[in-house]
C-alpha cells in the first residue's frame, strides 16, 4: 500500500538529489540570471547555491554609515551650545510644567489626606459627643 503523500515526498526528494528527472533538458542553454546548477552529491540546496550573484564590477550602493558621514562632511558644522546654556534652557521648558503637575499632584494628595482626617477626626467627636449627652441626660434623670 502505497500512500500518496509519501510518494510525494519522494519525488521531492528524488527532485533536490539529482534524481532522474531533470528539471531542465539538458540541450537548452542556461540563462544568465538561472542559478549555478547543483553538485551532485547536494541533497538540498543552500542559499548560496541557490542565489545568483550580480554582475562583477557592479559598483555596490553605499552603506548607511558611509551616506551619513557624507552628510556630515558637506553639512556645515554646528556652533558648540554652552552646557550652562543649554540647562538654563532645557530648565526653562520644564519648570513650568514640572510646577503644574506637582501643584497638581500635591493638592491631590493634601486633599485626600485632609478627608481622611476630618472624617477620622469627626467619628471621634460623635463618639465623645454621645457619651457626654448620655452622661449629662444620667445625670438629669437621677435629680429627678
Amino acid at each position: 500500500m502505497s500512500d500518496p503523500l509519501l510518494d510525494k515526498m519522494d519525488a521531492l526528494l528524488k527532485r533536490h538529489q539529482g534524481g532522474a528527472e531533470p528539471s531542465a533538458p539538458s540541450n537548452a542553454a542556461p540563462s544568465p540570471n538561472a542559478p549555478p546548477p547543483l553538485p551532485e552529491d547536494a541533497w538540498l540546496p543552500v542559499l548560496t547555491d541557490v542565489v545568483a550573484v550580480g554582475e562583477p564590477g557592479a559598483a555596490a550602493s553605499p552603506t548607511p554609515a558611509a551616506e551619513s558621514a557624507e552628510m556630515q562632511a558637506s553639512s556645515p558644522p554646528t556652533p558648540a551650545i554652552d552646557p550652562e546654556v543649554l540647562v538654563e534652557r532645557v530648565m526653562g521648558e520644564l519648570e513650568p510644567r514640572l510646577t503644574s503637575l506637582l501643584r497638581d499632584r500635591l493638592l491631590s494628595e493634601v486633599r485626600n489626606s485632609l478627608d481622611d482626617s476630618l472624617s477620622a477626626l469627626l467619628a471621634q467627636m460623635d463618639v465623645h459627643i454621645r457619651e457626654i449627652v448620655r452622661e449629662a441626660v444620667a445625670e438629669q434623670l437621677g435629680k429627678s
